[in-house]
């Protein structure tokens, strides 16, 4: 879903950019339709890699049930007071970059638990393949990989910084409105003190491609059981060298702008982005009640 904001280049980290993109993600849509809808859309993402049968679908649906269930109870009155946290600071022109951090450490942790809950369910899921819905999985994989790539294959590094800045300054341009000058030039500062590199990106997902295929071939053991969880949540483990030399580049610098950014937001901008950012929290809160 991020790759609908340009976002697909360098999406593969989980930081502030991340949760900042996640969140214009649900900003462009009806959070509470997207919410509600979680088991439909997760069904659909199953299906659109494993080519699943309408009862697969179903009992996949039916397994999600419990899981979104906790998650509503659990994670969304944190994420709720979170944002609001966030919205409080840019009112206050007060975004500090220890704010960020909790923020950064607080969604991780969120992420790796909801991930480790949902194991079961797919886990029950992936046994329930047959043979043939496996064998066709690398080549809906390379597709998919082909398609995250398409935006960057084949331009040179100016270009791809380019088009990496470009995306950014969309993205943010939906929460705060139009960029300054001085915003703009962070933004091409930016993009020039980053590591781009989408290939390496796309070299990672392929690790961790082939070593879940290869877990796959022994999905009816206890030891698929056991190994699954880690290949959903630890997905660093598959980082190559090159793209964790990548990811050591790119997360402070990512780190160090946003806090810098929302702290050179106009008033006009303050208004609108704590606007935003109030709206989705009522609107997990509601969730969180409901």
């Amino acid at each position: 879903m991020l790759q609908a904001l340009a976002f697909k280049a360098w999406s593969g980290r989980l930081g502030f950019l991340a949760l900042f993109f996640a969140l214009a993600l649900l900003s462009g849509c009806s959070t509470t339709r997207l919410y509600n809808n979680a088991d439909r859309l997760l069904a659909w993402r199953a299906d659109s890699l494993l080519g699943l049968s309408g009862e697969q679908r179903g009992a996949f649906r039916d397994d999600l049930g419990p899981v979104l269930a906790w998650h509503r109870q659990t994670q969304l009155r944190r994420w709720a007071d979170a944002v609001e946290r966030l919205a409080l600071a840019v009112e206050d022109d007060a975004v500090s970059p220890g704010l960020v951090e909790t923020l950064e450490t607080d969604l991780r942790a969120d992420v790796a638990e909801l991930t480790r809950a949902l194991a079961p369910a797919a886990l029950t899921l992936l046994r329930s393949l047959e043979d043939e819905q496996v064998a066709a999985l690398p080549e809906r994989f390379a597709e998919e990989d082909a398609d995250l790539n398409e935006d960057y294959e084949g331009l040179a590094l100016e270009a791809q910084r380019e088009e990496w800045a470009r995306s950014l300054e969309e993205g943010l341009e939906d929460w705060v409105g139009r960029l300054t000058p001085v915003q703009q030039g962070a933004i091409a500062a930016l993009s020039q003190e980053i590591r781009p590199g989408n290939a390496d990106w796309v070299a990672y997902r392929q690790a961790w491609q082939r070593a879940f295929l290869e877990a796959l071939e022994r999905r009816d053991s206890p030891w698929f059981a056991a190994v699954l969880p880690v290949l959903m949540v630890h997905r660093s483990a598959f980082y190559t060298p090159a793209y964790a030399a990548q990811r050591a580049q790119n997360d402070p610098a990512y780190s160090a702008f946003f806090p810098a950014f929302l702290g050179s937001l106009t008033a006009p901008q303050r208004d609108r982005l704590s606007g935003k950012l109030r709206d989705l929290s009522e609107d997990f809160a509601a969730l969180a009640a409901s």
